[in-house]
């Protein structure tokens, strides 16, 4: 924790969880039922992480006797003391995957109208996205008039932006090159291209509708005509020798919208001036009114994000080549 002042002074900061701690149960107090459940049972969880409520280990020194205490931690993925090792962890097996060419990084958008729905149906929605997707990328550079080559691809599923507003998108970290279709040689791409956005964005966006139409066609009819007419945004952008994108995906695949960083504190007259931000997309539930509180400013957001995950839904896929 990092206070540097009586709340409300201005310049202050304070710890995300430290955070949660202090304001947390008052705030499931105050908005009640209007709080999902999911929310609530993680609030739990990271309340308990690294305190007698998850008991403990008792470390003796044996050549000085000293003991030492420590707190079980929660090990849930919302939580923002936990899962750094199993990041690290998973950075260095992966950093040794990388081979000595160029990668790239490409990340696929869904458009804002599909967004509320995809809340809604996280199940299907998110295996979509992650399949279609996969399939557009591989099925264009598999294209004799395009790379000719099968990829191979390491795929990291958010649901954030930047803004911590729902935003589902999957990141791609992809070797510049693939494998000839007999799987017997080396097919390079362009150091700084590899395949066009647009026609991958189109194909992208044509998979997609199939396969709802195909799993869920009374689904599809909800769906407002205008998402299949509009253009889908794909990125593609050089990613030099692919460490610096892995360090990048490593952090939210053990963790969610924010680790336990310094937050500042409101001032007493920016709490009270305070509004919540226009959601982008229309709530299922009418939100709950202002809350007087730093949670409400600097945790609703976060906390919109537990319980957006579906149980057993991987939130990555590991580097994979398809069939030739």
């Amino acid at each position: 924790m990092a206070v540097t002042g009586p709340a409300g002074a201005g310049g202050d900061s304070i710890r995300f969880h430290e955070l949660l701690r202090r304001w947390g149960p008052a705030y499931v107090e105050r908005f009640g039922t209007a709080v999902p459940w999911r929310q609530r049972e993680v609030l739990e969880k990271l309340l308990a992480c690294r305190t007698p409520a998850l008991g403990g280990e008792l470390f003796a020194c044996p050549a000085c006797g000293t003991f030492h205490y420590t707190y079980h931690s929660c090990n849930d993925r919302h939580c923002p003391q936990c899962g750094q090792t199993d990041a690290d962890q998973w950075l260095a097996h992966h950093t040794g995957l990388l081979l000595p060419i160029p990668y790239f990084l490409v990340t696929f958008t869904v458009p804002e109208p599909l967004r509320a729905w995809m809340r809604s149906h996280p199940d299907l929605s998110l295996n979509l996205l992650f399949a279609t997707s996969a399939d557009a990328l591989q099925e264009l550079a598999r294209n004799p008039k395009r790379l000719g080559a099968s990829l191979g691809m390491l795929g990291v599923l958010h649901t954030w932006s930047r803004t911590l507003i729902y935003h589902p998108h999957v990141h791609y970290l992809v070797p510049a090159g693939g494998l000839s279709p007999d799987g017997r040689q080396w097919i390079p791409s362009r150091p700084k291209f590899l395949v066009h956005v647009h026609p991958l964005a189109d194909h992208y966006r044509t998979l997609f509708g199939q396969a709802l139409e195909r799993d869920a066609p009374d689904l599809l009819k909800t769906l407002p005509a205008r998402v299949w007419k509009q253009r889908w945004v794909v990125h593609c952008q050089p990613a030099g020798s692919g460490e610096a994108a892995l360090r990048y995906l490593s952090r939210y695949v053990f963790k969610t919208a924010t680790g336990d960083r310094d937050l500042p504190l409101l001032t007493d007259a920016e709490r009270a001036a305070w509004q919540p931000p226009q959601p982008e997309i229309e709530p299922p539930e009418p939100l709950p009114p202002p809350d007087p509180t730093p949670l409400c400013p600097q945790c609703r957001q976060p906390m919109k994000h537990a319980g957006s995950w579906p149980a057993g839904q991987p939130r990555l896929r590991p580097p994979v080549r398809g069939p030739p």
